[in-house]
C-alpha cells in the first residue's frame, strides 16, 4: 500500500466518522424535539386534569352542602 493510498484510506475513514456523527446529531435533535413536544403534551394533559378535578370538587362540595342543608332542615326521610 502506498503512502497516498494510506492517506486516502484515512481520509475516507474520517469522512465516514463525520457522516456518522452528523447522522447521530440529527437523530439526537429529532429526539430532543420529540421529548419537548411530549413534555408539553403532558403538561397540557395535567392542566386539563387539574381543571376537571377542580370542577369535580366544586360539584361534590355543592352536593354535600345540599345534602347537609336538607338534613339540617329536617327534610331527611331517614
Amino acid at each position: 500500500m502506498t503512502t497516498e493510498e494510506r492517506f486516502e484510506r484515512i481520509e475516507n475513514g474520517w469522512l465516514d466518522i463525520q457522516q456518522a456523527l452528523k447522522t447521530t446529531i440529527e437523530a439526537q435533535t429529532r429526539t430532543n424535539q420529540a421529548m419537548t413536544s411530549m413534555a408539553e403534551s403532558i403538561a397540557h394533559y395535567a392542566d386539563a386534569t387539574d381543571a376537571r378535578m377542580q370542577r369535580l370538587e366544586e360539584n361534590l362540595d355543592g352536593l354535600i352542602r345540599a345534602i347537609t342543608a336538607e338534613h339540617s332542615n329536617g327534610k331527611s326521610t331517614h
